[in-house]
C-alpha cells in the first residue's frame, strides 16, 4: 500500500472509532424520537437508564390547552446535561404539537414534524428550564409531556412524564355553544 493510502485508512479508522463513542453532546439522535433511548456508550458498553425514581419532574404551566394555544413546560430538578422532551397522547409514541423559543443551551428538533421535540444543544449545565409548547390544531385530546433526562452521559432517566393536560378543539367548543344557545329558540318555536 502506498503511503497516502495508509494515511487514508488510518484516518478513516480513527474517525470511525470516535463516531462510535458519540455522546450526543449536541442533541438527542433521531433514533431516540420514538423510544426516547439516548444510545449512550461508556467506552464500548451501552449505558442503561436508571431504575430509581427520577429526581426530575416535568411540570406543565396549565391543566388544559386550546387548539393552537401555547403552554409553558418546566423541567425541574438538579443540574442536568442533556434531555429530549415531547408532548404525546397518553400511551402513544408520536409527538404532537410543536415547540418554540428555545432557551439558551437547548434547541428545537424534528422527530415527526418540524420542532416536534426539544433537546439539549450542548452539555452545559441546565437547571429548571422552561420551554414553550404549541398545541396542535385541531386539538387531540389529553396530552402529557414525556422526557429522557441525562444528569450526565452515564446517568439518565427515561419516560419522566408530566400529569396529563386536557385539550379541547375550539371549533368543537364553539359548535356546542351555538347549539346550546339555539335550544331556547327551538323550545320557543315548539311551545
Amino acid at each position: 500500500m502506498a503511503a497516502p493510502q495508509v494515511v487514508s485508512v488510518v484516518l478513516f479508522l480513527v474517525v470511525s472509532l470516535f463516531a462510535r463513542c458519540e455522546g450526543f453532546g449536541t442533541g438527542a439522535p433521531a433514533g431516540a424520537c420514538t423510544t426516547m433511548q439516548p444510545g449512550h456508550l461508556d467506552g464500548n458498553t451501552s449505558v442503561s437508564a436508571q431504575t430509581s425514581t427520577s429526581p426530575y419532574s416535568i411540570v406543565p404551566g396549565a391543566t388544559s390547552y386550546t387548539a393552537g394555544g401555547t403552554v409553558s413546560v418546566e423541567i425541574r430538578g438538579p443540574v442536568f446535561r442533556g434531555f429530549l422532551l415531547q408532548a404525546r397522547r397518553p400511551g402513544m409514541t408520536t409527538p404532537v404539537g410543536s415547540f418554540s423559543d428555545a432557551p439558551n443551551n437547548t434547541k428545537l428538533t424534528t422527530c415527526t414534524t418540524a420542532a416536534s421535540s426539544m433537546t439539549h444543544a450542548n452539555t452545559e449545565a441546565k437547571e429548571n428550564i422552561t420551554l414553550t409548547w404549541t398545541a396542535p390544531s385541531p386539538a387531540v385530546g389529553n396530552v402529557q409531556f414525556v422526557a429522557t433526562i441525562a444528569e450526565v452521559k452515564t446517568t439518565y432517566w427515561m419516560n419522566v412524564a408530566s400529569a396529563e393536560i386536557s385539550g379541547a378543539n375550539i371549533a368543537m367548543a364553539t359548535s356546542y355553544v351555538i347549539m346550546f344557545s339555539l335550544i331556547p329558540t327551538l323550545y320557543g318555536l315548539l311551545a
